[in-house]
């Protein structure tokens, strides 16, 4: 048994959990979320259910279909847990407090207070599996026996929407962490109250409404709609005031001029600074010769660019996102560096180059777009996370800490935030109106698809509350392209990206 306070949770006795798996549908998922439960502190124990319906075999066509064309990357969590091994890990299951049915078949009620997954209106991956191969993301949650609906929905990030296996993979990796997050609530006696009550298909109602037609279609379909292309980003830059888009809220109908690149390249992630007068624009540099991200710096005057960006910070691992900023006199920079799994401070000795190592605030984990804020008398550090076969796009974790070298505390209620719209920074926190701030990626429909707009309504120690206020997308003629990614404002000018597709 977890001893109070350990890994991070809160204190509270751990349940005696049981796992219904049917062996026809059992996943490497599944023993997942066991490995979680246990990691938290509960004891699991597995029951073997069979007799739903195979999972049709047009979704292993798909999946076989990736493969052979070379879409799929090794193993992936939506693969098979055998049933030899499954065997193995079953056991006396009878005595139970809390049962997590992964079965997908409604059977009836059971002694114990009953989680399943849900997937949009369905109690089985394949309604999300349906819902990916027509280019929508599902949302996905936890139906709970003793309160109505699906209260735990939220919408996911999906990295690879063309990807069948890795978008089913970062969907089952984010319920591992709903399920666990509900058990432990479910141990704190809390119930999951929803606001209201959905029938739900189960297996059986999933393979009668003829959706195995839809996915047989979208089998035969299936390599015409696979793209190869590749975002080639951009950055754009404007003089502006009271008129930034942080203040109207609305994307500048005019104004913009980008920052010119040799195709051989692409600049994302800008970060503006000012400095003895002038303004710096810090941006990701991604040369497709290496494909590995470096940080480079440009200096923009009154009538543009002065000179092309230079290549101002190197390392062995890719970077990417440099959040640069001043504070006790220096500039300072935290690149993203989430390949390396860590997040690494860094002060200028000779900006705009010159950058020393200084600290590592965080290490053994992978942060994504790590951001810095000083609200209520402390630093905090806001980051994405993904961990698995989970995304970096919608779960965004907290740290908080007395001094800028740290130490950096993990905030209690981590992930603090689960959505897809409104998760993964999108630049700097900023004032508006005496309140904080913050731009967010809008993942709902790919990566950096658009920003939010969020108000910040609470960031302490008991957790953190955001209202998206306002998304704005690319696609018009304000700025074209098919993304919107970061904005950034200071002194004065005005810095955003976005992205174009490119042939590989």
């Amino acid at each position: 048994m977890r001893k109070p306070g350990s890994w991070g949770f809160l204190a509270f006795p751990g349940l005696k959990i049981r796992l219904a798996i049917d062996p026809a549908r059992a996943r490497q998922w599944h023993r997942g979320l066991a490995d979680e439960l246990r990691r938290r502190g509960h004891q699991v124990s597995i029951a073997l259910r069979p007799g739903g319906p195979r999972p049709p075999a047009s979704l292993g066509l798909v999946l076989l279909l990736e493969r052979l064309t070379g879409r799929a990357r090794g193993p992936h969590a939506g693969g098979a847990w055998s049933e030899a091994e499954l065997s193995r890990a079953a056991g006396n299951a009878k005595d139970a407090e809390l049962e997590i049915d992964l079965t997908g078949v409604s059977n009836g009620a059971v002694a114990a207070r009953t989680l399943r997954p849900v997937y949009e209106d369905a109690l089985v991956e394949e309604a999300a599996a349906e819902s990916l191969l027509a280019g929508r993301i599902p949302a996905i949650g936890v139906s709970d026996s003793e309160a109505p609906g699906y209260p735990l929905m939220t919408r996911p990030a999906v990295e690879h929407l063309h990807d069948l296996g890795r978008s089913l993979d970062n969907l089952n990796a984010r319920l591992v962490s709903i399920l666990a997050r509900a058990a432990d609530m479910a141990a704190r006696g809390r119930r999951l109250a929803g606001e209201e009550s959905l029938a739900l298909r189960d297996a059986v109602a999933w393979t009668a409404s003829g959706a195995f037609a839809t996915l047989t279609h979208a089998a035969r379909h299936f390599l015409a709609k696979l793209l190869r292309r590749a975002p080639h980003w951009y950055v754009g830059w404007r003089h502006a005031g009271a008129d930034r888009l942080t203040e109207t809220m609305q994307i500048p109908g005019g104004g913009w001029s980008v920052l010119p690149d040799d195709g051989r390249r692409f600049y994302a992630d800008p970060m503006v600074v000012q400095w003895q007068g002038r303004s710096f624009v810090f941006v990701e540099e991604f040369p497709y010769a290496t494909a590995k991200g470096v940080v480079s710096a440009v200096e923009i005057g009154p009538h543009g660019p002065v000179g092309a960006p230079r290549p101002v910070l190197e390392t062995g691992t890719h970077l990417s996102y440099p959040f640069v900023f001043e504070r006790d006199g220096a500039m300072w920079m935290i690149p993203e560096s989430s390949s390396s799994g860590t997040v690494d401070l860094y002060r200028a000795e000779d900006f705009p180059g010159g950058w020393k190592h200084v600290a590592t605030l965080i290490s053994g984990i992978g942060v994504g777009d790590a951001t810095v804020v000083e609200h209520g008398g402390r630093l905090w550090l806001a980051g994405t996370v993904g961990g698995g076969d989970a995304s970096t796009w919608d779960a965004l974790h907290l740290w908080s800490a007395e001094r800028l070298d740290g130490p950096w505390t993990a905030h209690s209620e981590n992930p603090v935030l689960l959505d897809a719209l409104g998760a993964r920074p999108a630049g700097a926190f900023y004032k508006r109106g005496g309140e904080l701030w913050r731009p967010a990626q809008d993942c709902t429909t790919g990566y950096g698809a658009g920003l939010a707009l969020c108000r910040v309504t609470k960031l302490d120690d008991e957790g953190f509350a955001q209202d998206v206020v306002t998304v704005l997308r690319a696609g018009g003629a304000d700025w074209p392209g098919s993304g919107l990614h970061t904005v950034n404002w200071s002194g004065g000018l005005e810095v955003v990206d976005g992205c174009r597709d490119r042939r590989r």
